[in-house]
């Protein structure tokens, strides 16, 4: 058979044409002082969002520039907690525009004007936007328009979606056409001229944003952790978004741990073990699902305690074999490595496992590890 008559369905007129056409696009918001308006849309029978420019911003380079560097940030982000940047398509009903992930759920400030959130929940949403944050400035990006309006809850799970980078690291638009309503959650440095911005602009915005769930929840705590990130002089803020999620949950987890400390000092976990909330946790300690654990003066998640507290009690039940050195290395390595993959569990893009924040965690979660073994090894002597 020669090469001529050979043909397959994949090459030339063969191939079928592929649908790439937008349906049921409907305009679902517009922006009253800015220059953005979103429509829904489907495709291949899926929900998405298209962001482009109102009309009378069209034809126009610096908006036209605008809009295009808006996708070339968002494009490369890459995480739980940020809505995704999908494309960049040029639809002819309204012309270039982004592709935007679609987001199932509603705004903080509906969230929060719904009445639904609670301190556990504040915890839980201010972690994640830490997260998110923490992600884009370890890429040198700053947000600068961080408010209600451009965090996102979604309806399953009241997981965090940040949005909006239309005035990410654009030094012309810090003042111009401001969306209503920003000015409120503006850092000071960022209305006056000739000045640098940094990641501690976001954190000036995050920190209003802690002070009115703190308001809401007549939460003291909350209320510390926002005069701090707000102060006028940014070098007085925290210096990172970890630092914020710190503060936010170390003094409630830190008495926790104390008290575990504790009871395995006293021989208390010697007794048994309980179920609560969940969680498999010494008998004298108390347990709220809602935090999460701080090991090292870090944050980490619930999966890092349980599995510190099952391998303590089972490390101290099996003192015996643990007095033989060899045993003790290898169980000690083996909680090393349970621990390692608990933690790349929770970032599972190789990207962000080289960010500052897995870094400090597991540096953490080592020191924490290190100081039970020791505990533990010293119970065994004792025995």
């Amino acid at each position: 058979m020669s090469d001529d008559t050979f043909t397959s369905g994949f090459i030339g007129q063969t191939m079928p044409p592929v649908d790439v056409a937008f349906t049921d696009i409907q305009e679902i918001y517009t922006s009253r002082s800015g220059w953005n308006r979103l429509f829904r849309c489907h495709r291949h029978g899926k929900l998405h969002v298209l962001k482009t420019l109102q009309p009378m911003y069209k034809g126009t380079a610096f908006y036209e520039q605008a809009l295009k560097k808006e996708f070339n940030i968002g494009y490369q982000l890459e995480h739980p907690h940020i809505c995704r940047t999908l494309g960049w398509e040029n639809v002819p009903s309204i012309g270039c525009c982004i592709l935007l992930e679609y987001v199932d759920g509603v705004t903080l400030k509906e969230f929060m004007q719904q009445g639904k959130l609670t301190r556990p929940m504040a915890v839980k949403i201010i972690n994640e936007l830490c997260s998110a944050l923490q992600y884009i400035h370890s890429k040198q990006i700053v947000h600068r328009d961080l408010k209600p309006d451009n965090i996102l809850i979604t309806h399953n799970g009241n997981n965090v979606k940040l949005i909006d980078f239309s005035l990410s690291d654009c030094d012309d638009y810090d003042v111009l056409k401001l969306p209503a309503g920003t000015r409120y959650y503006l850092a000071p440095e960022m209305l006056q001229p000739d000045v640098s911005l940094d990641l501690r602009a976001d954190i000036y915005s995050l920190g209003v944003i802690i002070g009115e769930m703190a308001t809401a929840l007549k939460d003291k705590q909350l209320a510390s952790v926002s005069r701090k990130c707000t102060r006028r002089k940014r070098g007085k803020r925290y210096v990172s978004v970890v630092e914020v999620a710190n503060a936010v949950t170390v003094p409630r987890r830190k008495r926790l741990y104390m008290g575990m400390v504790a009871a395995v000092l006293a021989g208390a976990v010697c007794v048994g073990v309980y179920a609560v909330a969940g969680d498999m946790l010494p008998v004298s300690v108390s347990s709220s699902p809602s935090f999460y654990p701080v090991y090292g003066n870090q944050v980490c998640s619930e999966s890092c305690l349980r599995l510190l507290a099952s391998e303590r009690m089972r490390m101290i039940h099996a003192a015996d074999s643990l007095a033989d050195e060899r045993y003790w290395k290898a169980d000690s390595l083996q909680l090393m490595q349970q621990l390692k993959a608990a933690l790349d569990a929770e970032y599972p893009l190789p990207e962000l496992r080289e960010s500052a924040a897995y870094k400090c965690r597991w540096e953490g979660l080592q020191q924490e590890a290190e100081r039970q073994l020791k505990q533990i090894k010293s119970l065994v002597r004792r025995r």
